[in-house]
């Protein structure tokens, strides 16, 4: 209970920070040079991550385990035992989970946030980047996964670990530094353009894995 009690608490504080800092830095702030605002954005993914991806992702197979308790017992593909939340096995998914997510969306917001829109709006539309071009091919709704063969109901999990990844992009904004501008209207015009038409492609790739997830293929 304690570790769960724990888990709730980084999440409960990764909430607050995006209700108190949602909006991100102040637009008027002095910009950081780039290799300092590169490393304040890996630095500010990590603590998201360790506050969503990890306590986070680790609540919600909690969750499944306890709506799947015919499967209680059996090992996860990440090798947890369903049923059971130890301080060990949450140690080892905050640092071999929660770290790899954050440093990525870190990475991610350094080097898309110029192209995003400003304020609260940043860290959904970062959440969606990170959701649709990489939660169905790295984690977590990887449809080739043996997780979502044992645990269930399937769309619990995908409701759950797509509020998580919005989660994650809405605190790495609200941690993070702001990017600097970009400096001609055209370049701007034509970045964004060319994010949509990434993520467009992706769609599919995304509508197919959560939809093989629920169908339980």
């Amino acid at each position: 209970m304690l570790v769960i009690a724990g888990c709730v608490a980084l999440v409960a504080l990764g909430i607050a920070l995006v209700v108190q800092r949602g909006a991100g830095a102040r637009e008027d702030e002095p910009h950081m040079e780039w290799p300092r605002y590169v490393a304040v954005s890996l630095g500010a993914g990590l603590a998201a991550g360790v506050l969503a991806a990890g306590a986070g992702g680790r609540l919600m197979m909690r969750l499944l385990g306890a709506t799947s308790p015919d499967v209680h017992g059996l090992t996860t593909q990440a090798g947890e035992v369903i049923g059971e939340i130890t301080l060990g096995g949450t140690l080892a998914f905050l640092v071999f989970v929660g770290l790899p997510a954050g440093f990525l969306s870190g990475g991610v917001y350094a080097l898309v946030a110029p192209l995003l829109p400003s304020g609260r709006a940043r860290g959904v539309a970062l959440g969606v980047l990170l959701l649709v071009l990489f939660a169905t091919r790295i984690d977590p709704l990887r449809a080739d996964s043996i997780d979502f063969l044992l645990l269930e109901p399937a769309w619990l999990a995908v409701i759950g670990f797509s509020a998580l990844a919005l989660f994650q992009g809405m605190l790495v904004a609200a941690l993070a530094p702001p990017p600097k501008p970009v400096a001609r209207s055209r370049v701007l015009i034509a970045g964004r353009i060319a994010l949509a038409v990434v993520l467009i492609a992706a769609l599919p790739g995304f509508i197919g894995a959560t939809a093989d997830i629920l169908s339980g293929v």
